[in-house]
């Protein structure tokens, strides 16, 4: 057969589409390119810059300023890293994290990554993923660092590591849930708008109304953490039933992702 005959006889065959092997197919390419934009570009050295400013520069601060003894500046310096880190992040994190889904709707990248092989699933997930490295690393774990090394040259007493650090698990597990509330809302939404005018105004609701909602219906939000998060590191005592707000916490997160993979499955491209 001539290669001509073999062009016009395959011509003529029925286009036969090739299924994604499983629901997360794709996911290691896509991965790697939202990594990319994280470590490829200039994204992650510009979040670090801004996020030791804020948060090492005010509780530096603090901690240059404040006439106490060096027990009682230590424990008002990590109340004011830990709970200030809580709500600067989230907001970060909502600004950052907006377009993330309805940016790539918008431009039509959606649409062409879904004609490849791979699933909507990876295409949610793998954006969580890389926003989870990115500003876990630059927003909680690089500034986390410089807070214990800047504190232990001004303070005498240092800052006992462990309770510290889960204090900072409280910080992430916050951060995590506005992120996943985020992207939730961009398979919901088509425009920015409503995407960080809900975000936004559920992290001021938070720092306006704590003080007058009932604790039953503060301990399912996550409007406790900045609290829990500051007498974990500093080891003071904490309310009856302070897990709770950690557990409604990764519940919410875990509805917010299911939301959010069963919402982009149905898009329509």
């Amino acid at each position: 057969m001539t290669t001509l005959a073999k062009t016009e006889l395959e011509e003529k065959r029925p286009l036969e589409p090739v299924a994604v092997k499983g629901k997360g197919g794709g996911f290691g390419n896509l991965l790697r390119k939202e990594l990319s934009q994280w470590w490829g570009t200039s994204m992650w050295w510009i979040h670090l810059l801004i996020w030791v400013f804020i948060l090492n520069g005010v509780s530096t601060i603090v901690a240059l300023t404040e006439s106490l003894n060096p027990e009682e500046l230590m424990q008002e310096v990590v109340f004011t890293f830990l709970p200030m880190a809580v709500g600067i992040v989230a907001m970060g994190t909502i600004i950052t994290v907006q377009g993330a889904i309805v940016g790539e709707k918008q431009l039509g990248t959606a649409a062409w990554v879904m004609s490849k092989p791979a699933s909507r699933a990876a295409f949610v997930l793998t954006k969580a993923i890389s926003y989870i490295i990115g500003f876990w690393t630059v927003a909680i774990a690089v500034p986390a660092a410089l807070f214990l090394i800047i504190t232990r040259q001004i303070i005498p007493v240092p800052v006992a590591l462990i309770p510290f650090l889960a204090g900072l698990g409280v910080v992430a597990l916050s951060q995590l849930f506005y992120l996943m509330l985020t992207l939730m809302l961009g398979t919901l939404f088509n425009s920015r708008g409503p995407i960080a005018g809900i975000g936004i105004a559920f992290v001021m609701a938070g720092l306006l109304l704590k003080g007058f909602m009932p604790p039953v219906i503060l301990m399912g939000t996550p409007w406790y953490l900045s609290d829990i998060s500051a007498s974990l590191a500093v080891q003071a005592p904490l309310p009856d039933n302070w897990f709770v707000p950690l557990v409604a916490t990764g519940c919410w997160i875990v509805v917010f992702t299911a939301v959010a993979l069963w919402r982009f499955s149905r898009e329509e491209f």
